[in-house]
């Protein structure tokens, strides 16, 4: 009897362990094959056709999966301006009898991928009477092709004022689609496209947003703007750094290709860089992020080369993965790898005490209105500021000081706790530098140094009723409290992890959020 309950349970292990199997060899998924162009057979008028044939004489091991998809493998797009090869949605299975088709090189899964101002031009020593700026007239009709989130066309950055007519030898499109129409484009947005099969072939049950190339994350709007953004007079952020915006090349063209939405994947990547070599722009800018390190898996790698065999420049972000060695994914030897640096510029509050003592910090809190003359407030214990409990016992309409160097809580947590509490204002201390890549400030505050703290620490714990008064919107010029032009904390660095022999970046610029 016992023997017969293991036979039985060794065999219905066996059976789910062979179903599991069969379940995991039918499962669809997109993969990215290279091939050789010069292979296809001149039966072919084309290489869709070719593509299409390989495909069909694929034999899958299961006709029909076991969600009960097709019983063939689907072509999501095909490549033949940066690259050249197709993406498909396939089982494993027939992967393996593709390998055997002539002309295939290789092939790789679909891979998720990740999206990586007012005085920079100054900083840049940038101007209009001589240098980089009049030579090159503004860059006037340069061709940016941004592959990115899309692009917001209603921006004042993207307006066509001062703009020629479109270059003869463009030919993209404007591409229309949910809340984008053809009358988004203008002289200066001469084109856009959109890419969603790879990501909807991938993820079908989920929403890809805006079906268009509009832009409804930001981060491509805001990439366009600093690359190719007309002059815009009177922005400021929340009354920081006001002054006029513009681009690098205020007189260049930008087509865009949106590839990214509630996520990305490398064949949409793959065919927004084909299609903008095909619509003949001049530079590439991506800014994206790709988890291969290998160079002839990395579809920024392989598309990148080919852009540049038909003199296409490549520029590349070097990613936010630092500051440890080797964090550079992009270490591409024929693209350009734009790293981030400091700037002369931060946004600061001052904070002037009860006796007259004034220590400027850091803060990007959006309003005009001061903290004048509350009772401020130091307990060692409140603090620590890491819990709404724990700051309830915080006098009403006090500046309380926050020490967030001796508990668990930052700047980015302790701006999520402080509205909760009575008090009007905060002293954040934090460890140097005290400039942070977030703008988030919803509560009145200011960071200041450990070692401007001592100042205010010492104050408020001698003086009978110390008080304290907080202005903001203060821009501050000059490499004080920190170096500029210097690596940011958080670029990455190098050399490539392709390979060590790979030094990369090649460029630092100043980084916008400064």
């Amino acid at each position: 009897m016992e023997l017969s309950k293991a036979v039985a349970l060794t065999l219905l292990s066996w059976f789910f362990l062979l179903h599991h199997f069969h379940h995991a060899s039918a499962k669809r998924s997109v993969y990215i094959v290279h091939t050789d162009k010069s292979s296809m057979p001149k039966a072919f008028s084309s290489h869709t056709y070719w593509y299409s044939s390989m495909l069909k004489s694929v034999k899958s091991v299961a006709q029909t999966s076991l969600e009960g998809q097709s019983s063939g493998p689907k072509i999501i797009y095909t490549y033949d301006n940066a690259f050249h090869g197709f993406s498909a949605l396939m089982t494993k299975a027939e992967l393996e009898a593709l390998k055997k088709s002539p002309g295939f090189i290789s092939a790789y899964a679909d891979d998720v991928v990740t999206p990586d101002t007012t005085h920079s031009y100054k900083f840049l020593s940038l101007n209009t009477a001589t240098g980089l700026w009049p030579a090159s007239n503004y860059g006037k009709d340069v061709i940016i092709g941004v592959i990115d989130t899309g692009i917001w066309p209603e921006s004042p950055s993207f307006r066509d004022d001062g703009m020629t007519e479109i270059p003869a030898r463009w030919k993209g499109i404007c591409q229309e689609g949910e809340q984008f129409n053809s009358s988004s484009c203008n002289k200066k947005i001469i084109g856009a496209r959109y890419f969603n099969e790879g990501f909807r072939a991938e993820q079908p049950d989920l929403s890809i947003g805006v079906n268009s190339a509009r832009d409804v994350d930001g981060h491509g709007t805001h990439v366009a703007s600093i690359a190719a953004g007309n002059f815009v007079d009177g922005v400021s952020f929340f009354g920081y750094a006001p002054g006029t915006a513009r681009g690098v090349a205020p007189r260049a063209r930008l087509a865009v290709y949106k590839v990214l939405w509630n996520g990305g994947v490398n064949s949409d990547i793959l065919a927004g860089i084909d299609q903008a070599v095909a619509d003949g722009v001049d530079v590439i800018s991506i800014s994206l992020g790709i988890r291969t390190d290998l160079l002839y898996e990395n579809p920024l790698s392989i598309a990148s080369f080919g852009a540049r065999e038909k003199g296409i420049l490549v520029s590349l972000s070097a990613g936010n993965r630092g500051p440890s060695l080797r964090t550079i994914r992009s270490g591409i030897p024929w693209a350009v790898v734009v790293t981030s640096g400091t700037i002369d510029r931060w946004l600061a509050g001052t904070l002037t005490l009860g006796n007259g003592k004034v220590i400027t910090g850091w803060t990007t809190f959006p309003a005009r209105a001061s903290v004048r003359n509350l009772p401020l407030v130091y307990n060692e214990t409140l603090s620590e500021c890491n819990s709404a409990e724990l700051l309830s016992g915080a006098p009403e309409q006090s500046i309380i000081v926050c020490n967030l160097t001796i508990g668990n809580a930052d700047v980015s947590s302790a701006m999520n706790i402080l509205p909760q509490s009575n008090v009007r204002a905060a002293i954040l201390i934090a460890e140097e530098p005290p400039i942070f890549r977030s703008n988030l400030f919803p509560f009145p505050g200011v960071v200041i140094t450990p070692t401007e703290a001592r100042e205010v620490i010492n104050y408020a714990s001698r003086s009978s009723s110390p008080r304290a008064t907080i202005d903001f919107q203060q821009t501050i010029l000059g490499t004080e409290p920190r170096a500029a032009p210097a690596l940011s904390d958080d670029a990455s660095r190098g050399p490539g992890r392709s390979y060590d022999g790979i030094l990369k970046p090649d460029l630092m610029a100043p980084e916008c959020q400064s």
